[in-house]
């Protein structure tokens, strides 16, 4: 196994804490490119990746050993540059990163506070890049104490109660503009995951008027019309004129450019509301400027809270007093890995000083006396070997001293220079 102890988890990316919606489409990053940066990222001299790109952050988590061959390799897989990176992004190591990717995973981090989808999308990540080799043993260890972390938060805390999403926050938008669905036509553009549960809580929720749903699969707009009454299915080439119909448009198509545009409103003769949903936006924004359309983007939507954000504040120093335990359980295992070398060094080194004198017996011994001799020897330097370790141990977690101490009283090998 190589020595990575020059080696540095690192993460590099930019989140809608620093970055807006028109520079975070700028960065988005498709399934399909997701996988062409893994194929891609040990020629570039990453050896260790996975990537995570939601509407809300596109990130790199790495373990590296030099930094900006991980930072250029970011900005070249997201067709940027260095001043647009310098301006935006942010680079964390070490105990920094690790702490990232907790409040990360445990909500704290995601736009809506508590929205916990996004644990989902780091571990198919994780699961994605492993078939490539792409996660050493550092990186898949660090995963499952924060996946521990996550089902503990899910448990003891109530973080993720009630319905806060982005999703709730654009049915909120919707109910406060139009109190009445009962009369009003809505249209689903799209089957991204936001925008069918945007759909699907307006219309379990509240008494609304006919829905109309259009995507590019069709079979998969069918599918979810035989769960939902009151609603049809209309094709793609027909998007104009459902567009002008609707009252409600709410847009998800998970593309990377604008699937609906300002000619399809062309005509247009009635008050709207347009949802967009998704990043890169899908939208036209000129649409905003239109008269009679409200336009409503990610960001605006981030800002609306009811009681239920409330609620998940409070739950805050719980959240942060569960992680703390498994982050330093995590540095814990870390720190007894890095002495487990010494560990091994010394056992086979008091075991081969064992070996050595029963042998010298052999000819003093019978045979069956000399396998006495053995077991019994064997029992009493095991006794004295785990005595040393357990002390160790024990001292290592606050002075990293006492190793050279045991090397030197032992005369152990440098366990670096073992090959």
């Amino acid at each position: 196994m190589e020595n990575q102890d020059s080696y540095q988890f690192v993460v590099v990316g930019i989140s809608h804490w620093n970055a807006p919606l028109d520079v975070r489409e700028k960065y988005s990053i498709s399934q399909e490119h997701q996988q062409e940066i893994y194929s891609t990222a040990k020629e570039n001299g990453v050896e260790y990746l996975f990537v995570l790109s939601t509407c809300n952050r596109t990130q790199f988590f790495a373990r590296v050993e030099d930094i900006d061959t991980l930072i250029e390799f970011f900005i070249k897989m997201t067709g940027t540059d260095e001043e647009m990176f310098h301006r935006y992004a942010f680079v964390r190591r070490g105990h920094e990163a690790v702490d990232h990717l907790f409040e990360l995973c445990m909500g704290l981090d995601s736009m809506i506070l508590g929205d916990l989808q996004i644990v989902h999308q780091v571990k198919a990540s994780v699961k994605a890049a492993g078939k490539l080799d792409l996660i050493d043993f550092y990186m898949h260890r660090l995963m499952q104490f924060v996946l521990q972390c996550y089902k503990n938060v899910v448990t003891d805390t109530e973080i993720n109660s009630g319905p806060a999403s982005i999703a709730h926050a654009a049915v909120l938008y919707v109910k406060e503009r139009i109190p009445d669905l009962s009369n009003k036509n809505m249209l689903l553009f799209g089957m991204g995951d936001i925008g069918e549960t945007t759909l699907k809580n307006l219309y379990e929720n509240y008494k609304t008027g006919p829905i109309t749903i259009i995507n590019r699969t069709r079979a998969k707009a069918d599918k979810l019309a035989l769960r939902m009454n009151n609603l049809r299915v209309s094709d793609i080439s027909d998007l104009g004129e459902e567009v002008k119909k609707a009252d409600i448009v709410i847009v998800a198509t998970g593309a990377q450019h604008a699937t609906l545009k300002a000619d399809h409103l062309n005509g247009n003769n009635r008050p709207k509301v347009l949802l967009d949903l998704s990043i890169p936006r899908n939208i036209d924004v000129t649409i905003g400027d239109m008269a009679d359309v409200d336009l409503v983007e990610m960001d605006a939507l981030s800002a609306i809270q009811d009681s239920t954000l409330s609620m998940r504040k409070k739950n805050i120093p719980k959240v942060r007093t569960i992680i703390n335990l498994h982050r330093y359980e995590f540095y814990d295992w870390l720190k007894m890995r890095e002495l487990s070398p010494v560990i091994m060094n010394l056992r086979n080194k008091l075991h081969g000083i064992r070996e050595t004198e029963v042998q010298q017996q052999q000819f003093r011994l019978s045979a069956e006396e000399l396998q006495k001799a053995d077991v019994l020897s064997k029992s009493v330097v095991n006794k004295i070997v785990n005595q040393t370790i357990e002390y160790l141990k024990s001292r290592y977690r606050t002075d990293e001293e006492i190793v050279d101490i045991v090397k030197g009283m032992f005369q152990l090998q440098d366990p670096k220079k073992i090959h």
